[in-house]
Formats: C-alpha cells, sequence, structure tokens
C-alpha cells in the first residue's frame, strides 16, 4: 500500500499520527532478536519486497548503503539502505526481507527491513522522548518510542538517516547568508523534535543579523515557553509579538504535534497574532489543507530555508503594512 493510495485518517490539530510498524529479526547468540521500530506513514510511498536486480556500488560514502534499484512506479533508481548495518546490528537474512520505500525533503529512499506488522493509530501525547542514554546508545536515530501490543516500539529519525549518508541532501538548509535582508532583527521561535535540524536551521538563518533563533524540542516545550513569555510581556508592558516574532514548527514530534501546536496558539486571544509557520518533510500540496484548518500563516517542505526565510520576511512586511499600529506595538 502506498501513501497516495492511503489517506490520512487522522484529524488536523488531534494531535494523531498513524505509525506504520516494522520489525529487524537480529541474531543474538545462539537465537533471535526481533526489534521493533516506526515511522510516519505518511513518508511511504510503498512496501515491496527485495527486488532480484539491486546494483552493489563497487565504493559506498557509508556502509549501510546496501545499493540501489529502478523504481519503476516513478521511473527513478532509489538508493536502498540496510538499516539494521546503520543501527550496527547483524541481522538475520531470509528472502522475506521488505523494502520500505519513503519520500521526505524532496528525496526517495528505500529502507530493507525483515518484515512489516501494521498500521497504528495513536496520540503523540502516548510518544516518548528517547532519554539521553537511548540517544547515546542509539547514535541519536530515535524521535520517540512507544508501548504497542506489548512491544516497545522506536520511531526512527529518518531526515537524520538520510542527511548522514548523503551529506548533500542537508545543503538547502544553508542557503540564507545574504540571500534575505530585514530592516530589524527578526525572533524566532524554532520548534522541532530532531537536534540535527534544530542546529542547522539556527545555523541557517543566523549567517546574517535578521534572525535571531530560540529552538524547542517539541510543542508542548514551545507552548510553554511562549507562556513565560506572555507573562515577561505583562511585566514589561509590551505585546508578546515583541519577544518573539513567529513560531517555525515542525510537523511531526512526539508529545504535541505541529498542527496542534498552530492550533493552539490561535486559539489562544493572546497568542493569536502570533505567526505560526509550518516547517516539514511532510509538506505537499496534498497536505496544504491540513496547515490552512488550524490557521498557519504559511507552509514550507523541508530543507528550503531559503524559500522560507524570504516568505516570513515579506509576510511580515504585509502584515505591518496592513496593520502599522500592530507592527508598531
Amino acid at each position: 500500500m502506498s501513501s497516495e493510495q492511503h489517506l490520512a485518517l487522522t484529524e488536523v490539530g488531534t494531535n494523531e499520527v498513524e505509525i506504520m510498524c516494522f520489525y529487524i529479526d537480529i541474531h543474538a547468540g545462539a537465537s533471535v532478536y526481533r526489534a521493533y521500530y516506526g515511522i510516519n506513514v505518511a513518508k511511504v510511498l510503498k512496501i515491496t519486497r527485495l527486488p532480484e536486480q539491486v546494483m552493489r556500488p563497487p565504493l559506498t560514502t557509508h556502509d549501510s548503503v546496501y545499493g540501489a534499484f529502478h523504481f519503476k512506479d516513478r521511473d527513478k533508481v532509489v538508493p536502498v539502505v540496510a538499516l539494521a548495518r546503520y543501527l550496527e546490528q547483524p541481522q538475520v537474512e531470509s528472502d522475506a526481507q521488505k523494502l520500505i520505500i519513503t519520500e521526505f525533503n524532496q528525496v526517495m529512499t528505500a529502507f530493507l527491513v525483515s518484515g512489516i506488522t501494521r498500521i497504528y493509530r495513536l496520540s503523540w501525547a502516548d510518544v516518548e522522548k528517547p532519554d539521553k542514554y537511548i540517544n547515546a546508545y542509539s547514535h541519536n536515530a530515535f524521535t520517540g518510542l512507544v508501548n504497542l501490543e506489548g512491544h516497545i516500539v522506536f520511531i526512527l529519525d529518518l531526515e537524520k538517516v538520510v542527511i548522514e549518508l548523503n551529506p548533500d541532501s542537508g545543503k538547502n538548509f544553508f542557503g540564507v547568508a545574504n540571500a534575505v535582508k530585514a530592516d530589524r532583527n527578526i525572533h524566532v521561535l524554532h520548534v522541532d523534535d530532531q537536534a540535527i535540524v534544530r542546529r542547522m536551521v539556527k545555523r541557517a538563518l543566523e549567517q546574517d543579523e535578521s534572525f535571531t533563533v530560540e529552538s524547542a524540542d517539541s510543542g508542548q516545550e514551545a507552548l510553554l515557553m511562549l507562556r513565560n513569555k506572555l507573562a515577561e510581556a505583562r511585566e514589561k508592558g509590551c505585546a508578546v509579538t515583541d519577544l518573539v516574532n513567529v513560531v517555525v514548527s515542525d510537523v511531526e514530534m512526539p508529545v504535541m504535534d505541529g498542527y496542534t501546536l498552530c492550533r493552539s496558539i490561535k486559539d489562544d486571544p493572546e497568542l493569536a497574532r502570533l505567526p505560526v509557520y509550518l516547517f516539514s518533510s511532510l509538506i505537499t500540496e496534498e497536505t496544504l489543507h491540513k496547515g490552512r484548518s488550524v490557521r498557519a500563516d504559511g507552509q514550507f517542505p523541508k530543507p528550503q530555508t531559503e524559500v522560507m526565510a524570504r516568505e516570513i520576511l515579506a509576510d511580515l512586511a504585509r502584515k505591518c503594512i496592513e496593520s502599522p499600529a500592530a507592527g508598531a506595538a
């Protein structure tokens, strides 16, 4: 089943997500251990068997690159990543292995796994953030974990995997310097659960003096930070938009997703005027209606940071012209 055939059943702003669960069978001494993982269904194009004709490149930049194959549905050559190798686990090979073909951040990648279990619909509030010990042994490969039917399922940080295996895929995060200029400094609250993306966006936006970036790793943390900014604004006798000019948020995050964060901000009379822009690998022409339904001021697909920066500055300029009193508040 492809994501094009599988229409999202979750309602926008309810903090729900559909996770496809799969497993990797791992050699553990004389026995076999089955480890369970999950990814957002929205990133899955297709699930198929491992093709017979997989090109094995003589030299690769990473040991986990298994090869590449011709994906006839899109007429493209797609790289295959042996996920067990990336996680440094000895996978049990079998004829039943599956390929999960994904597309996000404008990149197509296939992941080799042992098998698929099913799709679960769950709340982001049930997904825990991994602690420092899990992050340490997994090399920060997971964005969250959840208990599903007695199994601990690790939600994979696919963006991190792809950027590590193909550093050029992240180069569009760094295109802002000297590309955009503002007549004042724009204070951005950037919300993303992936540390590597937070670093990239901060570095990209702060290359010139147009932006100052403050970061949060979940919608829940961002909302708490904004409540604190409200209290600070009251003490100073100013508007909260004088302290934070813009919120830029990812969509899929443990605890509270970006759609729910955006709706929470727009439903709060004291925060509603704060511009919220969604910046996510899940944003496509087919999903723009979701952001509109929670009143997002703009939506941009990763990793187009320069496009986002230009549009934010243009949008803020329009808002100041339309409401000069608000811009001066």
